[in-house]
């Protein structure tokens, strides 16, 4: 691959083309199968003109499609799915012609939060169709791309326990019941940050590295993010009491954790991070390599079609 972390040419705004477009569903998010058929309608009413529509029960198939769809210069690419099939297939359009068409049907979904996309079918139809072209940032994690966030410690054990079957049954609560089952496993553990603005060392239960504002579904980075600003918020919880966790939890939702004493945060374009012990990293809901990391930021990196409201 090539140098992730130097900055890409961003593309200049301008309408999402209709033309020739490919539609890409993955069935297995919480969504997916009932979406579909829909999709399909919505889209051509809107006057979107579809080259080809697939579902795909398995997302390596879906993944192979699209770099079909790439290879062949499609203009357009509409996928279907949860952050983890955006994630599968967000390097594919790095530095290529072909925007990419977000139909958020996960749990989620906070890669489509970001983007200003509601899960709501007719309305996510209606921005793919009718809204503006935009460059937007990915992260880097070693040698791969990430659209959202990378995560060690409690996060990773939230991961572990999500089971696609829990997903469709609880919904957007089967967060709620995965925090509390990894809190009666999670351990502290020791993690050293380096980046631009120093080396930093602490006792923590969660490291966090994200792209954009948003993460775990609706929960706030930090209130001023961005997924075009060319940065990455860092933020790392401190190991403290059963109390202090409360008050993170409660801060979550506004994006002021930061604010907190337990709780270090930074801005950054990229580092390395380090635990003792060695850590799983999960990269956008998906358990990957082990602790130590290279993290950096690749500006601008892909075009999405986003609302024509759609702020820098």
């Amino acid at each position: 691959m090539s140098d992730t972390t130097a900055p890409h040419a961003a593309c200049p705004s301008g309408d999402v083309p209709r033309d020739r477009a490919v539609l890409l569903v993955n069935t297995k998010s919480r969504r997916g199968q009932e979406w579909f058929e829909d999709a399909q309608t919505e889209l051509r009413s809107l006057g979107v003109q579809l080259d080809a529509a697939m579902s795909f029960r398995r997302i390596e198939e879906l993944i192979a499609e699209a770099k079909l769809g790439i290879e062949r210069k499609a203009p357009l690419i509409i996928a279907g799915g949860g952050d983890g099939t955006f994630s599968a297939i967000a390097h594919m359009f790095v530095g290529c012609g072909t925007t990419l068409g977000v139909l958020p049907l996960g749990t989620g979904n906070a890669f489509a939060r970001d983007l200003g996309i509601p899960a709501n079918l007719p309305e996510a139809c209606r921005i793919v169709a009718h809204g503006q072209v935009r460059a937007i940032d990915l992260g880097v994690i070693n040698d791969d791309y990430f659209v959202n966030v990378a995560t060690v410690g409690l996060t990773t054990k939230i991961a572990e326990s999500l089971t696609v079957p829990m997903k469709r049954k609880y919904g957007r609560f089967v967060y709620a019941i995965a925090i509390t089952r990894a809190l009666r496993h999670i351990k502290p553990f020791i993690a050293k940050i380096e980046t631009e603005n120093g080396t930093r060392e602490l006792e923590t239960m969660q490291v966090v590295i994200g792209n954009g504002r948003y993460h775990a579904g609706p929960f706030l980075l930090s209130p001023e993010a961005q997924i075009t600003e060319g940065k990455l918020t860092l933020y790392a919880v401190k190991a403290s009491s059963k109390a202090a966790l409360l008050r993170f939890a409660l801060a979550l939702p506004s994006g002021n954790q930061g604010a907190l004493e337990e709780v270090y945060t930074e801005e950054t374009t990229g580092g390395t991070l380090s635990t003792f012990p060695h850590m799983k990293v999960t990269v956008d809901g998906e358990v990957c390599p082990l602790t130590p990391i290279k993290f950096g930021i690749a500006p601008g990196a892909i075009r999405v079609a986003v609302p024509t409201a759609f702020e820098k």
